[in-house]
C-alpha cells in the first residue's frame, strides 16, 4: 500500500478508536445519571415517609397534650372530693 494509503487508513483507525472510547464515556454518563435518579427518587421518597410520621407523631401528641388538659381539671375534682370525704370522717 502507498504511504497516504496508509496514512488515511491510520487517521480512520485513530478516529474510531476514539469514537468508541467517547461512546464509552457516553453510555458510563447515562448509567451514572440513571443511578443518580434513583438515588434522588429514593431520597424523595424517604423524605415524604419521614414528613408523614413527622405529621402522625404532632398529631399523636397534640392529642395527648389534650387529653392531658382535660384530665387535670377532673383529677383537681377527685381530689377536692377524697379531701372533702376525709375530712368529713
Amino acid at each position: 500500500m502507498s504511504d497516504p494509503v496508509r496514512d488515511a487508513l491510520a487517521r480512520l483507525s485513530t478516529a474510531l478508536d476514539k469514537l468508541d472510547a467517547v461512546s464509552l464515556r457516553h453510555a458510563d454518563g447515562d448509567r451514572a445519571r440513571a443511578t443518580l435518579e434513583t438515588e434522588l427518587s429514593l431520597m424523595r421518597e424517604d423524605r415524604h415517609q419521614l414528613a408523614r410520621q413527622i405529621d402522625e407523631e404532632r398529631a399523636s401528641r397534640t392529642l395527648a397534650e389534650s387529653s392531658l388538659g382535660d384530665l387535670a381539671p377532673r383529677i383537681d375534682r377527685a381530689i377536692a372530693a377524697i379531701r372533702t370525704s376525709l375530712a368529713h370522717r
